[in-house]
C-alpha cells in the first residue's frame, strides 16, 4: 500500500488551520529528511536519541512520512498544472533524459563494481513509462547505496540527482494514474500541506533530540540542522559565519 494511503488517517487528523506550506522548497525538505533518515542508521545514532527520550515511533514513522510527502507533492504538481497533458509529456521527457544521465554517471563511477554493472544492465533493457518510473527509483537506490563512489566526480551531485530521480518517478507515476477531469486542486493542496506538516514535525523532533544528545560532539551535531537554512543565513549576512560561532549557528538551525 502506498505510504500516502497508509498515513491518510493521520494526515486527515491534522486540523486545516495547522496545515501549512513547506517552509523551505519541497525538494529540499524531502532531500534533508532523506539525509536525516540515513544519519539515523549510522552507528549508535538512534540509540542515543532514544536514550534522551525521543519516542521510538518518531524514528519509525520517518520513512513513511517522507514517501507520503513525496507522493502528495507529486499529486499536487499534477493537479495544479493547467496544461496537464503537456506537463505530463514534459515530465516523461525529463525522466528519459535523467535516466540516460544517471546510467552514464553510474556506468563510470561504479565501473569497478560488477554487481552494480549487472543492475545497470537490467535497467537499460526495459522500455515504456512504467519501466521508466521503476528505473528512476532503482537508479536512485543504486546511488544511495554507493555514495562514496561519486565523491571524486565533481560534475555529479549524487544526493541531489538521486532525490530528483525519486521525485520525478513519483510525478510521472501519479500523472499516469491521475483522473485529471475529477481532480480537486484544493483537496490536493491541503493533503500536500498536511503531509509536509507531518514530516516537518517529525524532522524537527528528531533534530531537537539530536542537538541535545550530541551537544558535546560537534562533528555529529551538524547532521541535526538544516544545511539549506544555514546557507541562507550566511548568504543574507553576505559573509561566512565566524568559526567561533559554528556550533551556535548549528543549534539555531
Amino acid at each position: 500500500m502506498p505510504a500516502l494511503e497508509t498515513l491518510l488517517s493521520t494526515l486527515e487528523s491534522i486540523p486545516v488551520e495547522e496545515a501549512r506550506d513547506p517552509r523551505i522548497p519541497a525538494a529540499v525538505v524531502l532531500q534533508e529528511a532523506h539525509d536525516l533518515r540515513a544519519v539515523l542508521e549510522v552507528d549508535d545514532t538512534t540509540d542515543r536519541l532514544l536514550a534522551v527520550g525521543l519516542h521510538p515511533s518518531t524514528v519509525a514513522e520517518l520513512p513513511a512520512a517522507i514517501e507520503a510527502a513525496r507522493e502528495a507533492q507529486s499529486r499536487w504538481i499534477v493537479v495544479r498544472d493547467p496544461s496537464k497533458p503537456q506537463g505530463q509529456r514534459e515530465r516523461e521527457d525529463a525522466g528519459l533524459a535523467l535516466r540516460r544521465e544517471l546510467v552514464a554517471s553510474c556506468r563510470w563511477n561504479l565501473r569497478d563494481d560488477d554487481r552494480a554493472q549487472s543492475v545497470l544492465d537490467s535497467i537499460v533493457q526495459g522500455d515504456g513509462l512504467p519501466d521508466l518510473v521503476q528505473d528512476l527509483r532503482d537508479l536512485a537506490m543504486l546511488i544511495d547505496r554507493h555514495p562514496e563512489a561519486f565523491d571524486a566526480d565533481g560534475t555529479f551531485d549524487a544526493a541531489a540527482q538521486a532525490e530528483q530521480a525519486r521525485a520525478l518517478a513519483s510525478e510521472i507515476a501519479v500523472g499516469l494514474a491521475e483522473d485529471r477531469a475529477s481532480a480537486d486542486q484544493q483537496a490536493a493542496k491541503l493533503l500536500r500541506d498536511r503531509a509536509f506538516t507531518h514530516l516537518e514535525e517529525l524532522v524537527a523532533d528528531i533534530r531537537s533530540a539530536g542537538r541535545y544528545a550530541f551537544r558535546d560532539v560537534p562533528r555529529r551535531l551538524v547532521a541535526f540542522a538544516s544545511a539549506y537554512r544555514r546557507r541562507r543565513r550566511r548568504s543574507a549576512l553576505g559573509r561566512e559565519a565566524p568559526s567561533g560561532t559554528a556550533v551556535s549557528a548549528i543549534v539555531a538551525s
